[in-house]
């Protein structure tokens, strides 16, 4: 049998599209060193058309006008916006697909982006002995574009979804599969008191205080400044572990008011890769309803207060976290902050919510995903 290949396509359209890819090689990788695995941007470094209407717009949007971007999200939920979109976009990608695949020669192509979907399907058609597999990265609320190719084989996170690529997206359901989710597992790993003393040490917080983590994935939260603001007004008794992420700006405010010792306790940080370790020792998250950075948090144990969510979109994480019991939703800092307060304040509530988050109502083992992936065999 033909040496496994796999071709890992993703676009740059926020982290969790990277972190899902890198996810998935680690543990190809090491599940099945056999095989070889690769990790493709979409758009090559001089596409800059694409890039700019795709790429750029998704990071500037979110930074400065989220609700540009959720009107466009609404609009594009259309099937004749969608196949226009796939018409221009597949000019730029298929050409480079083409000879990508030429190159590589592989055996799979694992399709982390909805706005590839026109991409792989041509791959399909010209080379029909390749597997190909589209996993949809949104759990609960996913966008019609997802399920472009009628004939294409779909992994899903929930039945919430998987129900509407049936109904909405009209797809087979024999051509869908609801898998875990796709998550690195160092979030999932159980740490003891010692442990989490040394990481609390290593990050110079007091092991006395409660910890609050807000942060909004990637891009950073937009009201991050004001919800600091709210807590030194309050003169919030615990310390804050403040992410940036790429918003430079916010974090130099940030460093310049972490400096004076008089207002809070609390620490800034900018695009950072030890994301698990803060979730483990925080008592209470604040972030944005992004998929990944949700089921960091809730993996972990730890509940949360939602603040920002882009509309239809990020709309059925927010609902799996308030309906299940896991957090709280509120966009005015003041409010933000009671919820924080209310979450952290009692031992016992916190006990309670521990116990029910360990009983999550999804699975988290990414290796079945990968298993899954590698039992579907191309032809010789």
């Amino acid at each position: 049998m033909k040496k496994r290949k796999f071709l890992i396509l993703y676009l740059d359209t926020g982290g969790g599209h990277r972190a899902a890819a890198n996810v998935l090689k680690t543990l190809l990788d090491v599940r099945y060193p056999d095989s070889e695995t690769k990790i493709v941007n979409g758009f090559s470094k001089k596409q800059y058309l694409p890039k700019l209407l795709l790429v750029d717009f998704y990071h500037i949007a979110m930074n400065f006008f989220s609700s540009l971007y959720s009107f466009v999200y609404r609009i594009g939920d259309n099937r004749i916006f969608v196949r226009i979109a796939h018409l221009l976009l597949q000019s730029f990608t298929i050409p480079r697909m083409r000879k990508i695949y030429e190159e590589e020669q592989p055996t799979d192509i694992i399709n982390l982006h909805f706005a590839l979907e026109s991409t792989v399907r041509d791959l399909k058609r010209n080379y029909p002995e390749i597997n190909t597999t589209t996993i949809v990265l949104d759990p609960f609320t996913a966008h019609s574009s997802w399920f472009y190719d009628k004939k294409a084989e779909y992994f899903v996170f929930s039945d919430r979804v998987y129900q509407y690529a049936i109904n909405r997206g009209k797809i087979p359901s024999n051509n869908l599969k609801i898998v875990p989710f796709i998550l690195n597992q160092k979030y999932l790993t159980q740490v003891s008191d010692d442990m989490l003393l040394e990481f609390k040490k290593k990050y110079a917080v007091d092991p006395k205080r409660k910890i609050v983590l807000i942060t909004g994935g990637g891009e950073g939260l937009p009201i991050l400044i004001n919800i600091v603001n709210e807590l030194i007004l309050r003169k919030a008794d615990y310390t804050v572990l403040a992410v940036c992420g790429r918003n430079i700006a916010a974090k130099a405010y940030l460093d310049i008011l972490s400096k004076n010792d008089l207002l809070i306790d609390l620490k800034v940080f900018g695009f950072i890769n030890f994301m698990d370790e803060l979730i483990k020792i925080c008592d209470c998250a604040v972030i944005k309803a992004g998929p990944a950075s949700l089921m960091e948090v809730l993996s972990s144990r730890k509940p949360v207060v939602i603040c920002d969510f882009i509309y239809g979109q990020e709309l059925g994480n927010v609902q799996f976290a308030v309906d299940n019991g896991f957090g709280k939703f509120y966009r005015k800092p003041s409010e933000i902050c009671d919820a924080v307060d209310y979450l952290t304040s009692d031992d016992k509530r916190r006990a309670q919510l521990e116990k029910r988050l360990s009983n999550i109502p999804i699975s988290f083992d990414t290796g079945k995903v990968v298993d899954m992936l590698y039992e579907k065999h191309p032809a010789n």
